[in-house]
């Protein structure tokens, strides 16, 4: 169905995208011919596999001259053809439209013969001016079907190799330690917010080797524990305990043992806080040394700098408090038996299968499809296929597992041929267990794969993955993981291992694996890519053998390596977005994430290398071990993310709008890789707050059709049964608050998407998991006045969270936020009743939003004052919003906002993620943009150009992440006013001249250029 015309208005720089004005449309220039460009299939370029059984087919209308623009289409006809040969004769023997009157150009759907598994389909398109000129056959285009029935997949069997898994180390050391606390009141009820820092000596024998060292801690809420004035890990939440592997940190004689222990804000009636740990070091020779928390740890209430490795004789530090023995309350004893690793190590799997085309006959296409989980690479006769990174697609692999086809006919030899691949763990295999929450993890990594060689006689040959494949875990992957990297040893290369006369002898039988249960589909959106280089801006030594490389921009991704040196030599990089006074890396916000890739060499001239399977938030680069003097062209940042295309651009003469927009940009590009997901420090996690309305400021930068169509799949595969949905979906944190606001991307993104690209789809499918989702918090939430208090985040980080010791809940009512919420997902989901025909589910969401809009307004108007609950910024958008401020209040409610705004906070916002998603829109619609062209353009905290200020080259996750101790304050987040839509007017842009700006998509192709 088609959505209806929808009015191109302005968006502000501070959004994604500006955009030009209806009026750009109003002269039509006289009438002509037309040409049908840019063919697309279900939204992309010639897709290979497809499991779209009636896929869609698109394309743009061009002028065949300037002078002839503005023209409409009136009919068009369709050919699709089984051979390229039929369709350079116009032999359309799969499906001929005819001459089809339409002005419909896009998402056309296929309706011509069905389509079986792996078939290939040549298309064009003509068509006919509003004057019945027809148009010259566009270009051909194609697509070709995936496997569609599991006999398609012709018995190919899951293989890999299967390791025992980790019996972890016994705890027991830690359940005889200590709680410990700054000596005041009584901890183990209610403690004081705020950091409290810990520090003890420990002198190690210098005639004894240090074999294992492991130090165990917990927290209430969290701590950070140092070795030697070094990070070494952190720790949150009592029930997490923390384990760090100390061989590496501590050395003969004293080493200085450190800690900072902080209890936060709780909405509890009572805080409690302390901290308890335990160290055991073994050596070569002797008992083992093991060390509780006691009394003899010191303690103060604050430290200066280097309060890790300062001297404890000052009078401020004191002997901690004992609280008790481990099992006290409130804590117990939460912990396992046994603790397992968190920085899990898993070697890459090389498999290969060697196999004889048929003798005598000529290769006429070549077709593998391919799902390797967690990740995978494949290769053919020696040479990588493609330039993809990262497949496939991430999901929830019990409930969708994501196959990827490929091209494989010129990589085809006559006779002797091998197939081979590199697994990788990806989020197959959990890069975490319990840290800094528990994981979800579905086995070691496996492949199900088919070629499929078709010959010129019409015969076929088919190899697919069974017990005849052999593998390898011996190959120079030795780890892969995405919060710790990467590690590779060249000289573990095996020349030729996926090339015929390999001796594979040593290798051994694969294992055939169990499915991982989720229903096998096709991955049908663009793939991740490497879609920049960055060269450094500069090299400096702050120490001996350390060298930090400079790229000058945060982006996602890994950086390549050039280097030369003798064989066993290690290279590690570290990598993150900013560095210490010392001038080394600033990690202490990676929390515990590594990130840190090691190449070890081969010792045999110029080797270049970079991370496959992995990427990370960086900037800059912290070298060790490196060769002699690196330089700049030694080292290079490939940018990684999913290769969006690119449909927009905006620029203008403010240049603090410009880099707002940019940082935006970039924003974008770290986060979405197959799905919407943080790139930094221990988490990573597709958080659902983020894209609900980012995602509309992207479509006017990149095309997201596909991205957010997975993004939403996956959504509906994981609802429970009682309609509630995650927060982070795929769901690779166990944990479930059942939020409203978070997940309500599932009725947000669809009712924009219908708007935005003209296609329903996303609104048929996605209706049934909208309609349950609001059910469930109507039945679960909603109390008899009309109104919920369930709602998890709040603002999250709003301007009163900044500060070390606020809640990141911010300062806005969370019952009316989540009852607005639940207001506009009614209003939504009876429009998309009411687009698709489903007039009883519009009347029932109707009623229900009528229902609470009174509720709303009763519990949570002040009609006095003119304000809502919380009288934030936030707490006014929201209402303004979604529809919910009565005609009589509007007036007072929004002087209000514009009161708070331009005097109260100056000019700045004072909201957070949520509030932000809709500021500028709100300050659209009530007819103020210059007070958001106001906010835009602050450069004092809070704003984004103090974050410029500051050197930020994204979106800051907090206003305050400069002055933010380590944990949650990330650089690079999607924190930004998305769908800013704020009209240009003389009021708002009196600085701002000639912007210029360019948007296409399949609807549209919007030039713009003026001045003010």
């Amino acid at each position: 169905m088609m959505a209806p015309a929808r009015k191109l208005s302005m968006l502000l720089a501070t959004a994604v995208l500006l955009l030009l004005s209806p009026h750009a449309f109003a002269d039509e220039p006289p009438p002509g011919r037309l040409q049908p460009t840019d063919p697309r299939c279900e939204h992309l370029v010639n897709p290979l596999g497809i499991d779209d059984l009636q896929p869609r087919l698109s394309w743009k209308l061009t002028a065949t001259a300037d002078r002839l623009r503005g023209q409409r289409q009136s009919a068009y006809q369709l050919i699709v053809a089984s051979d390229r040969r039929l369709l350079k004769k116009n032999q359309g023997d799969m499906w001929d439209s005819g001459r089809v009157e339409s002005e419909q150009s896009q998402l056309v759907a296929y309706a011509g013969k069905p389509l079986p598994s792996g078939v290939m389909c040549w298309w064009k398109v003509r068509l006919w001016d509003e004057q019945g000129n027809v148009s010259p056959w566009s270009s051909a285009a194609f697509w070709s079907m995936g496997l569609l029935t599991p006999e398609a997949w012709k018995e190919a069997k899951w293989i890999g190799l299967h390791e025992t898994p980790d019996p972890g180390i016994e705890t027991a050391d830690i359940k005889a330690a200590h709680w410990l606390a700054y000596p005041e009141g009584n901890p183990t009820f209610d403690a004081p917010v705020g950091a409290r820092w810990y520090r003890r000596d420990i002198t190690l024998p210098t005639n004894r080797k240090i074999v294992r060292a492991h130090c165990f801690f917990a927290a209430d809420d969290s701590a950070q524990f140092f070795v030697n004035g070094e990070l070494v890990g952190g720790s949150n939440g009592h029930p997490n305990l923390a384990a760090v592997d100390l061989i590496d940190s501590l050395k003969p004689g004293l080493n200085q043992l450190a800690a900072v222990v902080r209890n936060g804000n709780a909405n509890v009636p009572n805080n409690p806080g302390g901290w308890i740990n335990a160290l055991r070091i073994e050596f070569d020779s002797g008992p083992p040394l093991v060390m509780y928390s006691d009394k003899t740890w010191k303690v103060r209430k604050s430290v200066g700098d280097g309060w890790q490795t300062a001297k404890t004789t000052a009078p401020q530090w004191v002997a901690a408090m004992d609280l008790g023995k481990a099992g006290i309350g409130p804590w117990g004893i939460p912990w396992k038996e046994h603790w397992q690793p968190e920085h899990r190590r898993l070697a890459g799997r090389y498999l290969r299968r060697p196999f004889q085309t048929l003798e005598g006959k000529t290769l006429r296409r070549a077709t593998a499809s391919v799902c390797g989980l967690g990740f995978f690479d494949l290769y053919v006769n020696g040479r990588l296929i493609g330039d993809q990174l990262m497949n496939p697609a991430l999901t929830g692999y019990d409930k969708r597992a994501l196959y990827v086809t490929f091209d494989v006919t010129n990589a085809m030899r006559s006779g002797a041929n091998v197939v081979g691949a590199v697994l990788s763990n990806g989020r197959f295999f959990a890069p975490r267990s319990q840290k800094p929450v528990p994981m979800h993890s579905y086995g070691d990594p496996r492949m199900l794969a088919q070629i499929r060689l078709q010959y010129n006689d019409g015969s076929e040959q088919t190899i697919v993955t069974d017990a005849s494949w052999r593998a390898t875990a011996a190959g120079p992957l030795r780890a892969s993981n995405e919060f710790d990297g990467e590690e590779y040893d060249a000289r573990m290369e095996m020349p030729g291992w996926s090339a015929p006369r390999f001796d594979a002898s040593k290798w051994q039988a694969v294992q055939i694996s169990q499915p991982p249960g989720g229903r096998l589909e096709a991955q049908m959106m663009e793939p991740i890519r490497v879609t920049e280089v960055l060269q450094p801006v500069r090299i400096v030594q702050p120490k001996p053998g350390v060298w930090m490389v400079d790229f000058g921009q945060a982006f996602y991704g890994v950086v390549r390596l050039k280097v030369k040196g003798p064989a066993g030599a290690r290279v590690s990089m570290r990598t993150s977005f900013n560095v210490l006074p010392d001038g080394t890396l600033n990690y202490h916000n990676d929390r515990s994430a590594r990130n840190t890739d090691i190449y070890t060499l081969k010792g045999e001239g110029l080797e270049i290398w970079h991370p496959r399977f992995r990427g990370n938030a960086t900037r800059w680069v912290q070298v060790e071990g490196f060769p002699g003097e690196p330089t700049k062209e030694s080292f290079a940042g490939l940018v990684t993310h999913t290769d969006h295309e690119a449909v927009g651009e905006f620029a203008c003469s403010n240049e603090l709008i410009n880099k707002i927009y940019l940082n935006a940009r970039w924003g974008t590009r770290m986060q979405n890789r197959s799905v919407p997901m943080e790139p930094d420090r221990d988490e990573r996690m597709p958080w659902s707050g983020h894209p609900a309305k980012t995602s509309e400021s992207e479509g006017w930068a990149f095309n997201v059709a596909r991205f957010y169509e997975h993004f939403l799949h996956n959504y509906r595969m994981h609802q429970a049964d009682d309609g509630s949905l995650q927060e982070i979906l795929p769901p690779y944190w166990k944990f479930n608050s059942k939020d409203i606001i978070w997940p309500s991307v599932v009725t947000i993104i669809p009712d924009w998407y219908y708007n935005f690209y003209g296609d329903d789809r996303p609104l048929r499918d996605n209706f049934e998991m909208m309609k349950r989702f609001v059910l469930y918090h109507e039945k679960t939430n909603l109390k008899p006045d009309n109104t919920m208090d369930h709602c998890n985040y709040g603002d999250w980080v709003d301007t009163a969270s900044i500060g070390a010791n606020s809640r990141n809940s911010g300062a806005t009512s969370r019952p009316l936020m989540g009852t607005a919420y639940l207001y506009n997902n009614c209003r939504i989901v009876e429009r998309a009743a009411r687009i698709l025909g489903k007039p009883a589910d519009e009347k029932y969401f109707r009623e229900l939003a009528e229902r609470i809009f009174i509720g709303f307004n009763k519990r949570f108007l002040n009609e006095k004052t003119g304000t809502y609950e919380s009288a934030t910024q936030c707490a006014a958008e929201l209402p303004l919003a979604f529809g919910l401020v009565p005609k009589e209040h509007r007036a007072a409610v929004i002087k209000h906002l514009l009161d708070d705004i331009v005097i109260t906070h100056k000019g700045h916002t004072s909201v957070g993620l949520i509030g932000t998603q809709w500021q500028m829109q709100v300050l659209t619609d009530i007819g103020h943009p210059e007070v958001g062209y106001q906010i835009a353009t602050q450069t004092d905290r809070p704003s984004w150009g103090y974050m410029i200020g500051k050197g930020a080259t994204t979106i800051w996750e907090r206003w305050d992440t400069d002055t933010q101790s380590g944990g949650m304050n990330a650089r690079a987040k999607r924190f930004f006013p998305a769908t800013s839509r704020l009209g240009v007017t003389k009021r708002s842009a009196a600085s701002t001249t000639i912007p210029t700006s360019r948007a296409s998509s399949i609807l549209y192709c919007v030039l713009a250029s003026w001045a003010i």
